[in-house]
């Protein structure tokens, strides 16, 4: 179901995705796509939740990385989907800030700060930390900042690159202002503000 929600939007655009087109294309009841999802808004959040999914299986299968590395690779991989299939992603970002939850996002916001939070446990559990940070917060801020200009992509504000550009700058900055050496001139390395 989730692929026929993916080539609606990249075929006609999210304007075209409606319960009915979807429930004919997916072989499936209008009814039991309401009462699986409510509506098409919750439906929206359902195939991003079915994207973490996937990009999960693929982070278990892969070997363990150090932490921060876990977090950095996350945002690289889900940024690799956005930009490969941007004809889908671009309008659901467009629309998704409207909604509960971080950036509207709700329980799959939720899912993306745990994943970042137990990274970030696993660094503060490392020793890489100045300080006793508090890992939750920090998490919730990394992805709100990130949705943000995720979304100023997704409305046309700025193009892929500078998206790409500016969340490496800001996801690096935010670590090298916790990170102890030799993390910390790692990440300002990493941001492109060194020389």
């Amino acid at each position: 179901m989730f692929d026929a929600v993916g080539a609606i939007i990249a075929e006609s655009g999210l304007d075209a995705l409606t319960m009915r087109k979807l429930a004919e294309r997916a072989d499936v009841a209008v009814a039991t796509l309401y009462n699986q999802f409510g509506d098409r808004r919750q439906l929206l959040v359902a195939f991003v939740d079915h994207g973490l999914d996937r990009l999960e299986v693929e982070f278990d299968a892969a070997p363990a990385a150090a932490p921060i590395d876990t977090t950095r690779q996350l945002f690289a991989a889900l940024d690799e989907e956005f930009a490969a299939r941007s004809e889908v992603w671009r309008p659901i970002f467009s629309m998704l800030k409207s909604g509960a939850g971080v950036h509207g996002m709700g329980a799959v916001g939720d899912r993306v700060v745990a994943l970042i939070e137990a990274d970030l446990d696993k660094a503060a559990a490392s020793d890489l930390f100045v300080a006793d940070v508090d890992t939750a917060r920090l998490a919730r801020h990394v992805l709100t900042t990130r949705m943000s200009r995720l979304e100023k992509w997704a409305l046309g504000v700025i193009d892929w690159e500078t998206y790409v550009e500016s969340s490496k700058l800001g996801l690096e900055l935010v670590l090298a202002s916790v990170l102890v050496e030799p993390a910390r001139t790692t990440a300002l390395h990493r941001s492109g503000l060194t020389r």
